[in-house]
């Protein structure tokens, strides 16, 4: 798909993602096409030209947030493995954020929610992860990063889902060490 940079295409994709958090925020289960439309002012047609389903924009919404901190967990990766500290800080960051829309990561993550979203986060958590592979263990052949990056991002996200289901919840910065802590190479 050819990226679109139109001022109004932007905007429109732009108040239906935050038409969705709002939504979700208050009852994931009042999100549908009807309610985003009407929450974010841009008719079916427009909704229908950007996004495929309801699942398409949730995936979206979720995923960019997932890849704004995939990048900037590449953007500090630097090969000497001496970056605990900011790493631990972004997921903590990200972290947070699933805990601010809490709602809509349970119901988006359940056995009721989008296969499309976990494919779409456990991806972008993978390329950081194989991107810092890449860096700190480059006599790995490929395929083996790729492997390993997969099995770590799909760890990860499990253990979200799993956090996210837990009472009492343990605090974001202690999760965010656990599992930076988990993901050594060694």
């Amino acid at each position: 798909m050819v990226a679109n940079n139109d001022p109004r295409y932007l905007r429109s994709r732009l108040e239906m993602r935050s038409a969705a958090l709002e939504i979700a925020r208050r009852d994931p289960t009042d999100l549908s096409v009807t309610s985003v439309c009407k929450t974010s002012g841009v008719d079916r047609m427009t909704f229908y030209r950007h996004f495929a389903s309801l699942d398409a924009l949730v995936a979206d919404a979720m995923g960019d947030h997932a890849e704004r901190a995939a990048a900037a967990w590449e953007a500090i990766a630097d090969g000497s493995g001496e970056q605990e500290n900011e790493s631990t800080q972004l997921l903590t960051t990200y972290l947070d954020y699933i805990e601010e829309n809490q709602e809509l990561y349970r119901w988006a993550l359940s056995e009721a929610g989008s296969i499309r979203t976990l494919h779409e986060i456990r991806s972008r958590f993978a390329r950081a992860i194989e991107h810092e592979l890449e860096l700190l263990a480059p006599s790995l052949p490929t395929e083996e990063r790729a492997l390993r990056a997969s099995y770590a991002a799909g760890g990860m996200l499990g253990a979200c889902m799993h956090w996210l289901s837990s009472s009492p919840r343990t605090p974001t910065s202690e999760l965010a060490t656990r599992l930076i802590a988990l993901s050594r190479l060694s």
